[in-house]
């Protein structure tokens, strides 16, 4: 897959640090609550980041086919060049039980969330914005409409955060504001 360079841990809290060593209650809430909004800022980055690698990958698999030999050499999955793969090799990563299918892409980017959001209400919203950030962005770099497989797997993985949202007494309508 592609490196895109970033390093960030969106699950790493270091305002709960930041309580520990610092000595006025002040200066911690204001260090503590700075750290959370970066935090939550650098996740929603992740979940933006993850989203796009997703499914740029699985529309680019999704569309072996249509690709010219010349793209496949450009492209890589998992370290191996599209163009070493055959069209069946292609077909199985993006049918229904591929790695790149919808169920398995759609979880890995709902859990990526999910898992990083846990029950913060503030967290799995930005998480959602993030994938819908992501999604936008992978259209751009397809350089428009992707393939059917991407809008189902982002719906699914949406309908995902969504439940949990919902499961927390958060009102969905909001996360699309």
């Amino acid at each position: 897959m592609i490196n895109t360079g970033y390093s960030i841990n969106p699950f790493q809290k270091t305002g709960y640090r930041l309580m520990q060593t610092s000595s006025s209650n002040r200066v911690m809430t204001a260090s503590t609550s700075q750290s959370l909004t970066v935090n939550t800022s650098q996740f929603s980055f992740s979940a933006r980041e993850n989203t796009w690698l997703s499914t740029r990958t699985q529309g680019m698999i999704a569309q072996f086919d249509l690709l010219s030999d010349q793209k496949k050499q450009g492209l890589t999955v998992d370290n191996t060049p599209l163009s070493q793969f055959t069209p069946e090799k292609a077909a199985s990563l993006v049918s229904d039980d591929g790695y790149y299918g919808v169920a398995k892409t759609s979880q890995r980017i709902a859990d990526f969330v999910l898992s990083g959001a846990g029950d913060d209400m503030d967290r799995l919203k930005q998480g959602r914005r993030g994938i819908l950030q992501g999604f936008e962005a992978a259209e751009k770099a397809w350089g428009g409409k992707l393939p059917d497989i991407s809008y189902d797997t982002i719906e699914a993985a949406l309908k995902s955060v969504d439940d949990k949202i919902s499961e927390l007494g958060g009102n969905i309508l909001e996360t699309s504001a």
